[in-house]
This record gives structure tokens, sequence and C-alpha cells, in this order.
């Protein structure tokens, strides 16, 4: 069992901006994820998990390895994808995992060409491994970043905001991929989309404001919430009135084009109110609501 231990660390940069404070994490294998909005200090953890930055206070251990007094050690045992992941143009995808392998210390030519061929193929990039990486698809450009990341068979995998800008059928392709891999390898997902969280990570923390504010499975977390989310129908003009009124959480259309809005509250808040379905998208949401109050 592999596991990652993040104790009260805090980033700030030079300007004054504090990105992480006091952040304390157990993860261990598996998909967990990282839910918060752009700003909330996400890419800060990330980055310094792979030892590209370092804390200003605390510690980071990965199967008993120190982040940051073991740079080397970390490194072979890590795969990361960034949010931006750039490639030599006019390269191609087996070319450049050649080269990265090579980077990666695998020595042998023969296992360097078995390892790619295997990469590729977990990939679904086989086919097309003579094509430019430089002409590909976000979603296939997304996919040869895990190939390469894949070479040196991590047992720490960090990806970044990986599903940003994919269409639906190239997010699926990346999602199920990343499932794969992740049975005996601690993945860290990086995200501010709820529904990637909710369908792949068995674990997740949310944060904000470079804090946790919430952490444990996507089912205990909305068991929180369960029968605290109510629902109504209103004219779209309403829709500030009712903020006003009530803990508004999300609203959207219905084909009759009124607003569904999706309030939380411990009682039912007025007669035209229904009791839903809870759903990890209102817990999110409604921790967003209560920090952004607390910051006011």
């Amino acid at each position: 069992m592999n596991s990652l231990s993040i104790k009260n660390f805090s980033k700030q940069y030079p300007n004054g901006v504090k990105a992480l404070s006091n952040i304390s994490l157990e993860i261990s294998d598996g998909m967990f994820g990282l839910l918060g909005p752009n700003g909330a200090g996400k890419s800060t953890l990330m980055r310094t998990i792979a030892t590209l930055q370092r804390p200003d206070s605390g510690s980071l251990f990965f199967n008993g390895i120190n982040i940051h007094s073991e740079h080397t050690k970390l490194r072979r045992l890590l795969g990361y994808l960034p949010q931006e992941f750039g490639v030599y143009p006019n390269e191609s995808a087996e070319r450049l995992l050649n080269y990265f392998g090579i980077l990666k210390g695998i020595s042998s030519v023969k296992e360097r060409r078995s390892k790619i061929q295997e990469v590729l193929e977990l990939t679904n990039l086989f086919d097309v491994r003579k094509n430019a990486v430089s002409d590909y698809s976000g979603g296939m450009r997304q996919r040869f970043g895990i190939a390469q990341l894949l070479l040196n068979d991590p047992k720490l995998i960090i990806v970044d905001e990986p599903t940003a800008g994919l269409d639906p059928a190239e997010r699926r392709r990346f999602l199920n991929l990343l499932r794969e891999i992740s049975q005996d390898t601690v993945v860290i997902f990086s995200t501010h989309l709820v529904e990637d969280v909710t369908e792949l990570c068995q674990n997740l923390a949310m944060i904000n404001k470079g804090m946790v504010l919430m952490e444990g499975t996507p089912t205990n977390i909305v068991q929180n919430i369960e029968t605290n989310i109510w629902t109504c129908d209103i004219a779209t003009d309403k829709l500030s009135e009712y903020k006003t009124k009530y803990s508004v959480l999300s609203s959207s259309f219905t084909p009759q084009q009124k607003l569904r809005v999706r309030v939380f509250s411990r009682s039912q808040p007025s007669p035209e109110f229904t009791l839903s379905t809870a759903s990890l998208e209102d817990a999110y949401f409604l921790i967003l609501q209560i920090t952004e109050a607390e910051h006011a």
C-alpha cells in the first residue's frame, strides 16, 4: 500500500499571496480528488508534491521518502501531468516517448521499446504513434501526457485539471484510462469540475482560499446534507429575490423556461419547495458559499 502524508503545509509567495494554509492530508492508493475553484491553491499543492517548489512550513512524505530532501528518490516514483503540457513540434509520439524514456533512466533500447509499445497501447495511441504529437487533438495530447508519465511505472501520479477543454467523448476516454491505472497507485486528480470527482474518486478534499474545507468519501459528504436540499421552479426575474431570502446553491433552466433553484435549508423553506436528492455538487456549492461569506 502506497501512502502520501501531508502535514501542516503552508506556502506564501513573495507578492504576499498566501496560496496554502496549514494543509494536512493522508492519501493512499486509488483516485483522490482535489476539488476547488480556479485560484483555490490546487496547482500550488500539486507543484509542491511534484518537487517543483518548496513549502514554507510543514512536511510531505511518500512511502517514507521526504519529498523535499530526497528529490531524486521521489522523482523515480513520480508521474506528473501539469495543466499545460508542451511538446516539440513535428516530433512523433514514438520518438518523443523514446526521448522521455532516456531521461527517465531506461537505458536498455529493448526495454525502452517494450515499455513504449505498452504505454501506447494502454492509452490507445499505438495506431497514431508515427504522427506528430503537436497535431493531436486535445484529448489525444492528454492521453500522450499519461503515456509519458507511465514510462517509469510511477507509484505516485499527479494530474492537474486534465479534462479542461476536452469534448465529452475524449473526457470519457481519459477518465476511464485514469481509473484503470489507479488500482495500486496513488493518483491525485485536481479539478474544478464536480462531475469528474463524482465519477472517478473514492476520496476527495474540497479546497478554497488555500484551506481544506472538507474531506471524505463522496457518499459521506453528500450524506451530511441529504435531507437539506430543496427545489422550486420560479420565474427568471425572481432569482435575486430568492437569493436574498434563501441559501440558493444553484439554478438551471427548465423546459418551460423557468428557473429551478436548489436551496439548502434544515427544514422546508416555504410550501412551494419540495425535497430533492442531494448531490456532491450541492455540497460543493454550499461549502464555497460558506467560505465566501466568512471572507466577505
